[in-house]
């Protein structure tokens, strides 16, 4: 609930550049998720950043009582060939179920860097843990991205390197900076290639395979932080029109290790 007393629909994260009404001046990504009882996700609610406005516009909701069932770790053979992927730049719920189902990768997570080359990212990372409440905490300024920890949400999100689905999510503009981290995200194409750089130098890397517009009215976010059958990352960014003090899509990109 807002400050204001309306309502907030929430998504996770920030949004391509693009729509003739957004400006540089336009308030940073509120990035916040909140899991509902059916382990739903609902969107993180997009507008904001560090300003007096923006305080407490994100609502909380009740954890679930009963945690989804685990699969078992290596039920899943994973998908070896293309996935079908709806035409168009709308994302679709076929095109989540498509990606199969898998296990979450666990563990201490040892990212550094993430690197897009094609549209000149190059951005430490920030570590934020899902807890119980559901809450995806924000991005810490305009030049990080995010990494969320679901260990405490069974078959939600993963680890680079160790399978499932790597969460991360950056703002795409900030309050008194102008255009942030993932300003660029919706230019990323299909089989664009995107980089986890490790603390030891190692690297883990995906092929992009859709960029799509997610609208709000059709948002399944359980689906779209769900572990993939195939280790695969997934880009989070607001997208659409900035009204109101939000932006009212989202941009999901997606792509599966290489």
């Amino acid at each position: 609930m807002r400050p204001d007393g309306t309502e907030e629909i929430l998504t996770a994260a920030a949004a391509p550049r693009g729509t003739s009404s957004r400006t540089r001046r336009a308030l940073a990504l509120g990035l916040t998720a909140a899991l509902i009882a059916t382990l739903a996700l609902t969107a993180a609610a997009c507008g904001g950043g560090k300003t007096k406005a923006s305080d407490g516009t994100t609502p909380t909701v009740e954890a679930p009582t009963v945690p989804a069932e685990t699969p078992t770790p290596g039920a899943n053979a994973g998908l070896k060939t293309p996935i079908a992927i709806s035409p168009g730049n709308i994302l679709t719920r076929e095109d989540l179920a498509n990606r199969g189902t898998g296990v979450p990768g666990r563990g201490d997570f040892t990212g550094e860097r993430l690197l897009i080359p094609s549209i000149g990212v190059d951005a430490p990372f920030s570590y934020k843990v899902v807890g119980l409440d559901g809450q995806m905490p924000n991005p810490d300024s305009w030049d990080d991205v995010s990494y969320y920890d679901f260990s405490q949400w069974p078959n939600m999100g993963g680890l680079p390197g160790k399978g499932g689905n790597v969460v991360l999510a950056g703002h795409v503009d900030y309050i008194r900076h102008g255009p942030a981290v993932f300003w660029r995200l919706h230019e990323l194409a299909i089989g664009d290639t995107v980089t986890v750089r490790q603390s030891d130098g190692t690297e883990v890397s995906y092929q992009i395979e859709f960029n799509k517009v997610l609208e709000l009215d059709d948002a399944d976010w359980s689906a779209i932080v769900s572990a993939t059958a195939d280790e695969s990352i997934t880009l989070i960014t607001c997208g659409g029109e900035f009204e109101a003090g939000h932006y009212n899509n989202r941009q999901i990109v997606w792509g599966r290790r290489v």
